[in-house]
């Protein structure tokens, strides 16, 4: 890969992603976007306005920046999926409107692949994939056309979590809800020629976690992919 990506991790309202603004190559976000943490004094306005304000970057750069749905606009896509924490009713139509309408709905896609690295917010696990990859194969010449694909025909199960790492009463968790221990414990990858970078679970160190066939970033920083390494963005 001889280009230098930009990646945003899981947003939530906060606005350390504003230096991407000026960032003049490729930039992608890995989701969640909505439902700030209350911890941090965020309000879903805050999350609104500063989602409206992506959504702008967005269409003002629509080949250079990629928006990836997470598990917290999955419930915004529709009411049944509300059992998501922080799920707000009365912000729903709002957010709805965004990722549904005739204008936006097509800024977000599920994942993004370039060359041998898979951008994806929670991970997409062999247990998972196994499990649905009859759904796959005739939706679409390349993976990220599957899923993307997939997701708008059986929106459903991309709601499934894992009972054993996120409380969840599916044997593995989807795309947007899969716990990145999914990916360490499984004896073989999904693909052992692709890396993931995902996103999706909060850590409090300063530092992502980085292991041999993925990186998982959500510590409210930017990285960038340089040379087929994750630095931290300054």
């Amino acid at each position: 890969m001889e280009k230098d990506i930009l990646i945003v991790p899981d947003v939530h309202g906060r606005d350390f992603w504003l230096p991407a603004l000026d960032y003049p190559g490729e930039v992608i976000f890995l989701g969640d976007y909505t439902d700030p943490y209350p911890q941090e004094n965020l309000t879903q306005e805050d999350a609104y306005r500063g989602l409206l304000k992506i959504v702008d970057f967005k269409r003002q750069n629509p080949e250079r920046v990629t928006l990836l749905i997470g598990n917290h606009e999955l419930h915004y896509y529709a009411r049944s999926f509300g059992s998501s924490g922080r799920f707000s009713s009365e912000y729903y139509p709002k957010y709805n409107e965004i990722l549904t309408g005739d204008s936006t709905k097509s800024f977000f896609k599920v994942c993004k692949q370039i060359d041998n690295y898979l951008f994806i917010h929670a991970g997409l696990t062999k247990g998972w994939y196994d499990l649905h990859y009859r759904d796959f194969a005739h939706l679409g010449s390349t993976l990220e056309e599957q899923l993307t694909n997939v997701f708008f025909a059986k929106m459903h199960i991309f709601h499934e979590a894992s009972w054993k790492y996120r409380g969840g009463l599916d044997d593995a968790g989807s795309p947007f809800w899969a716990d990145y221990r999914e990916l360490e414990d499984e004896k073989e990858p999904f693909n052992p020629d692709i890396y993931q970078i995902i996103g999706h679970t909060l850590i409090m160190d300063p530092d992502p976690v980085i292991r041999s066939n993925f990186s998982m970033l959500d510590n409210r920083q930017l990285y960038v992919l340089r040379n087929r390494i994750i630095e931290k963005y300054i």
